[in-house]
């Protein structure tokens, strides 16, 4: 026992001694020290530039804190690039000086030239950008959705340079896989990313699916409007109504009324004429249009001869026929 206690002993007095002599000692050694950014004005940044976290400097001092530094990254100094002259806007090289150097070590410097190249200050920018849901796939067989997916937050802020940011742009979601719908349900699904150096303040949505059976539906004798420019001579259609057959969600379907539909032919500014024309139907977008009945309507502009002259073109471009 006595003898173990003498080798503790005989360890600990080596240690100290060791950690006197280093601490006294001098040593010339090149390490690496953080590189900080300063003078930048508030509301600019230097995202997206090619700024390295590290400097590598040449220093004289004590090789204890040189240890501490290397092994335990104990704080000895720091190179301070200052950008306080710099003007935003335009892409620059900085040079790596001496002065740069702030540590309390003796004789700093760089053991070879060193600049920074493509730097730029750019303005920081804060948007409340829209989030759009990416999807892949189908829904199974006979199911829809009543209603769009919502998305909670359907918007959130980002923030970067502004050179980052597109005219217009949104951020997607990851994709959700349709097929793996099988009714009603919420989904929580990452954000992604719209830029290395563009900031979310959240990184997820939820998304809350309402599906449910398709079935098909006939809406009959809904009535046809003509849509005609000023001054158009007065306009008759044939006939005046249609049927429209769409598909959704039955519980969505069934309640439907004619009133949120609308069967419109776009006559504009057509001369005296008859015409044929395609008829358009606005209709709720959560249902889908199967067809019309009928798909095209005879317009009658004026008071035209029912039988037009050999050989003329119908006034206006449009299909005229008896």
């Amino acid at each position: 026992m006595n003898r173990l206690g003498l080798k503790i002993s005989c360890f600990v007095v080596s240690v100290v001694i060791w950690i006197q002599v280093a601490s006294t000692a001098e040593v010339e050694q090149s390490v690496n020290l953080p590189l900080r950014v300063v003078g930048i004005s508030e509301g600019l940044t230097i995202a997206g530039s090619p700024v390295p976290a590290n400097a590598k400097v040449r220093l004289t001092g004590s090789k204890l804190k040189l240890l501490a530094h290397n092994y335990f990254n104990q704080y000895i100094g720091e190179v301070r690039v200052n950008l306080a002259d710099r003007d935003p806007g335009n892409t620059f090289t900085y040079r790596l000086e001496e002065v740069d150097i702030v540590t309390e070590m003796k004789n700093p410097s760089f053991p070879e030239a060193r600049t920074i190249k493509d730097i730029r200050i750019d303005r920081k920018v804060t948007r409340r950008v829209p989030v759009a849901l990416a999807t892949e796939g189908s829904l199974p067989p006979r199911l829809g959705m009543s209603r769009a997916p919502a998305l909670v937050p359907d918007s959130v802020t980002v923030v970067g340079p502004e050179r980052f940011f597109p005219t217009e742009f949104k951020v997607l979601t990851e994709p959700v896989a349709l097929g793996r719908i099988s009714g009603n349900g919420n989904q929580t699904i990452k954000l992604v990313r719209p830029h290395e150096f563009l900031q979310m303040e959240v990184r997820e949505a939820e998304v809350i699916f309402r599906v449910g059976t398709l079935e098909e539906r006939t809406l009959a004798n809904i009535p046809v409007v003509p849509l005609v420019d000023a001054g158009t001579p007065e306009v008759g259609i044939s006939p005046p109504v249609a049927d429209v057959m769409v598909r959704g969600v039955a519980d969505s379907v069934r309640t439907l009324t004619e009133a949120r539909f609308a069967v419109t032919v776009p006559v504009g500014s057509l001369t005296e004429g008859v015409y044929w024309l395609s008829g358009q139907v606005e209709h709720p977008d959560w249902v889908e249009l199967l067809g019309m009945d009928p798909v095209e309507f005879q317009v009658i502009v004026g008071n035209p001869s029912l039988e037009p002259p050999t050989g003329s073109a119908p006034a206006g471009g449009g299909d005229s026929r008896e």
